[in-house]
């Protein structure tokens, strides 16, 4: 069964005979043809492409009152999304998605509702639990998912300055403000006591980010930190 919950917490599962059966999986990768010759050329680094699906089948109850009260149940959670899509709702992960219209089709006066939502993903991956870790010095973080993560770092106290090092990929993070530290990865943000301050950050970090890899990360950091991040699949 899958199981949807909106941005304002409601959750339902729908019927068994309403499935989710087609799920792309697309790829990118921006080229330039050769002139006068075969093939071509990269000209940037592939992308996945925000997925398109749809939930399709039918609503069946010897109570023509229940369908109604079904589809009305249905169509008043996706009035608002983003919509997080289980597609069981034994696991834990989700695609979190905008539908794009509920097209019906009555069936022998009512008796029965045949049904399509489709929807699309802007953000292609499926999500899953967040996760907590602390840091002090060096430390092993295993990330258990196939995605890299972005993650939250803050500083557990009021600090002189930032500096953490994924040793795994390269990557690092250097803030020379003195305060409480929470630099946020995903959208490019760092807080120092609660006041924007973008501008104390490394020009590296800005350019090439900060992810935890799938498997092990060696992380190192100048200062106790808390590293949070929400695990995600491909």
């Amino acid at each position: 069964m899958i199981k949807l919950i909106n941005v304002r917490g409601i959750e339902r599962l729908l019927p068994e005979t309403i499935i989710l059966k087609h799920v792309p999986f697309g790829i990118f990768l921006p080229y330039q043809r050769l002139v006068g010759r075969d093939g071509a050329v990269a000209t940037g680094r592939p992308t996945r492409e925000p997925r398109q699906f749809a939930l399709e089948g039918r609503i069946y109850y010897p109570e023509k009152e229940r369908i109604e009260q079904e589809l009305d149940a249905l169509l008043s959670l996706l009035a608002h999304p983003p919509i997080k899509v289980y597609r069981l709702y034994t696991k834990a992960r989700y695609l979190t998605a905008y539908p794009l219209g509920a097209p019906q089709d009555w069936i022998d006066k009512g008796a029965e509702l045949g049904i399509s939502i489709p929807m699309v993903a802007l953000d292609p991956y499926w999500y899953g639990p967040a996760a907590e870790v602390g840091v002090t010095g060096t430390k092993t973080v295993h990330v258990d998912c196939t995605a890299p993560v972005i993650p939250v770092i803050s500083t557990v106290d009021s600090v002189s300055g930032l500096m953490v090092v994924n040793q795994t990929t390269g990557q690092q993070i250097s803030v020379s403000k003195a305060g409480r530290i929470v630099v946020d990865n995903e959208h490019f943000t760092v807080l120092v006591n609660n006041e924007p301050a973008l501008d104390a950050a490394s020009e590296d970090w800005i350019l090439y980010g900060f992810e935890l890899v799938p498997g092990d990360n060696v992380i190192t950091t100048n200062v106790p930190i808390n590293i949070v991040y929400r695990h995600r699949w491909y």
